[in-house]
């Protein structure tokens, strides 16, 4: 047997192998993309409210971030002078990031779906004056870490 049969011979098996491995990181990131929503914590003076956290792997290496809240009582009844729930970011070694304001419903249910390139940040929800805040004024009523591993 010369070199060239061994190669014709091991071609099918470096096929079947890289379609295995193919096959393998795509059930892992398939695994990744239906992950269960995750329970927020939730600060001790809201004990009948809920907060979930999804974060699924999305395009160029971001992650989506899908934030659902029930239960929770309007900003005003929280902190006085509060109008609306606001959702902050912060990174690893980063500040504070306002993503965006979490607006309640009559059945004081709300969502908040963004999008963010941080792999490992906290998660924190608080009640503000407004949707603008450039920083929290008041202690969170939800929290969660984020520990992506993509």
């Amino acid at each position: 047997m010369n070199l060239q049969d061994s190669k014709l011979r091991a071609a099918p098996l470096v096929v079947a192998l890289v379609a295995l491995v193919g096959v393998q990181i795509g059930c892992q990131k398939m695994a990744f993309w239906r992950s269960k929503p995750q329970e927020m914590h939730s600060a001790s003076d809201v004990p009948a409210s809920q907060g979930t956290v999804r974060v699924t792997a999305a395009d160029n290496g971001n992650n989506q971030v899908s934030i659902r809240v029930k239960h929770l009582a309007p900003p005003s009844k929280m902190a006085p002078g509060s109008t609306v729930y606001v959702v902050w970011f912060r990174p690893v070694d980063g500040d504070n990031q306002n993503v965006g304001a979490l607006v309640l419903d009559n059945d004081l249910e709300g969502s908040l779906d963004t999008l963010t390139p941080h792999q490992r940040f906290q998660i924190s929800i608080t009640p503000e004056p407004n949707g603008q805040a450039a920083s929290p004024t008041n202690e969170p009523v939800f929290t969660y870490q984020v520990e992506s591993n993509k």
